[in-house]
Parts: C-alpha cells; sequence; structure tokens
C-alpha cells in the first residue's frame, strides 16, 4: 500500500494529510506523485499512518518503481508506432510533395511483390 493508498483508506484529502503531518500540500502531492520522500517527511507520514519508517519507504521506493516502469512502456510504443508508420510508408507510394524513403528498384520490387500476392488472394 502506499501512501495515497494509505490516505485514501482513511478517507483524508491531501490537504488534510497535510495538516494532520505537518507537511505541505504540495510535499504531500510531490510524494503521491513518486517524487522521492525525504527521511523528515517520511517520519511525519509514519506517525500519522501509525507504522514504521522501514515500512513507508518500502512502499513508496515499490510505487517509484512500478511509475519509471510504467513510464517507459509508452516510449516503446512510440518507437513501435514509428516503425509501423515507416513499414507502412514503405508498402504505400509516397503522397505527392514528399520524397519516397526507397530508391526506384526497391519501389518496383515492392510493386511487383504486390502484383504477385494479389495473384495468389482468393
Amino acid at each position: 500500500m502506499n501512501i495515497k493508498q494509505r490516505r485514501l483508506e482513511k478517507a483524508w484529502s491531501q490537504e488534510e494529510l497535510a495538516r494532520y503531518s505537518g507537511l505541505s500540500t504540495r510535499t504531500i502531492q510531490r510524494i503521491e506523485s513518486g517524487q522521492k520522500a525525504g527521511l523528515e517527511s517520511l517520519k511525519c507520514l509514519a506517525a500519522v499512518f501509525e507504522t514504521s519508517i522501514s515500512t513507508l519507504m518500502q512502499e513508496h521506493n515499490m510505487n517509484r518503481k512500478e511509475q519509471t516502469e510504467t513510464a517507459t512502456i509508452p516510449m516503446i510504443n512510440e518507437i513501435e508506432r514509428e516503425a509501423i508508420e515507416f513499414a507502412q510508408s514503405l508498402l504505400t507510394e509516397p503522397q505527392n510533395g514528399k520524397k519516397d524513403p526507397l530508391s526506384k528498384i526497391e519501389r518496383q520490387a515492392i510493386n511487383y511483390a504486390k502484383t504477385l500476392l494479389n495473384k495468389f488472394k482468393i
């Protein structure tokens, strides 16, 4: 369970948690968004949630790791999307005004392959 989940379990707003812990609302927002929490902040939060600092540190570090791993997924998807767009551009004729990424011979080979594939479609 992370700090946000603990807060929500008690039905507290970020402002309420800030008031109970003695931290600023902005500090609570930063910690919940995955930024590193300082030792003093963790001490205050541990006291409010009646748990140990080490438990909060482990939960917070796990949450930060999950957010980092999640953040890499869109980059992979972006790379994949660019690769798909490039592959599609190879299979379609270039639009007016755009440079063809293929040489004339490569374009002829692709068109010939398309012709052969069309002959075998049922």
